[in-house]
């Protein structure tokens, strides 16, 4: 059996008609003459195979197909306006879907603070933030399974776009040590100090002991720990020093420490890394802008004005 060949103009009719209750009323809602809505009406019943209004005591009376008719006519306009509503949220990036890998340097700190920022503006987005060793954080994003991810690369990888942001290295000390007066820490006033430590596989670690080292400067090496955050809740109890990058200083620090660029800096890059040739939605290009943003607050510190002594 054929199909019946419905037009949009003709059901828009005969649903204005039904809630209008006359031809006139519809015709007024579609800009249109009277006998433009009959004919539509003509047409659909044409193409439809029954009679969807009777004229009793010059009044249109749906008949009980029109009725039924009509009910699935409400249920596809409401998807279609929906489908309309969802076009101007996207237009307008209201909603989406962004899914982030991240190092757990920024995954467990920094990007939950650029998120807690970002996502007001787009309520009805669904966003993922993941935590994965920096190896699982480039596949994720060359498998495309994650539309960002922030990691640390030893070199470039021509299976991903990435931007390099760097990491200074800060001195970290509880607020009335007297190195506090110091506008920047250099290696040698970390002789006969309390250092705190990380592990001796850590990057800054064996930044720091290699610099150490070649200046033959030995600080007091007491305590050694495995994370940022044990670090800046000894240092702020008075345990000793700490080299920081600045988001774990400021994020795992805050009144009881003060924060000094160290000298010369250990800091390191991550890269912000992206599919390769594939191009971002409006909505990962609105985070990466926040993110951008954020970073410049976060590594940004302002120095006292003073002097570092002779």
């Amino acid at each position: 059996m054929k199909l019946p060949h419905l037009r949009d103009k003709q059901v828009l009719a005969f649903k204005l008609v039904m809630e209008c209750g006359t031809v006139s009323g519809a015709a007024r809602r579609m800009l249109i003459a009277q006998p433009g809505v009959t004919r539509l009406l003509k047409q659909l019943e044409h193409d439809l195979g029954f009679h969807l209004f009777e004229r009793v005591r010059g009044r249109l009376i749906p008949t009980p197909e029109a009725r039924l008719f009509y009910r699935e006519v409400q249920r596809v306009w409401t998807g279609i306006d929906h489908l309309r509503d969802t076009a101007r949220r996207i237009r307008e990036r209201e909603i989406g879907g962004l899914r982030i890998s991240a190092m757990p340097l920024l995954g467990m700190t920094f990007l939950p603070d650029v998120l807690a920022e970002f996502s007001p503006d787009h309520p009805d987005t669904r966003i993922e933030l993941a935590t994965f060793r920096s190896e699982q954080v480039v596949e994720d994003v060359i498998t495309q399974r994650s539309d960002l991810g922030f990691a640390i690369v030893a070199d470039n990888d021509d299976r991903v776009n990435s931007e390099h942001f760097r990491l200074d290295s800060l001195c970290v000390l509880p607020n009335k040590h007297p190195l506090t007066a110091r506008e920047r820490i250099y290696a040698e006033d970390l002789q006969d100090q309390t250092l705190i430590c990380f592990e001796p596989q850590d990057p800054l670690r064996r930044a720091l002991d290699g610099l150490l080292e070649e200046k033959v400067i030995q600080p007091c090496r007491r305590i050694e720990v495995s994370l940022a955050l044990q670090a800046a809740r000894l240092v702020a109890r008075g345990g000793g020093l700490a080299i920081l990058d600045p988001i774990s200083a400021r994020a795992f620090g805050g009144d009881s420490l003060t924060l000094r660029p160290f000298e010369p800096n250990l800091g390191e890059d991550f890269a912000l890394l992206t599919p390769r040739d594939q191009p971002l939605s409006r909505l990962a290009r609105d985070f990466v802008a926040a993110f951008r943003q954020g970073f410049e607050q976060v590594t940004s510190i302002q120095l006292p004005v003073a002097e570092r002594p002779a």
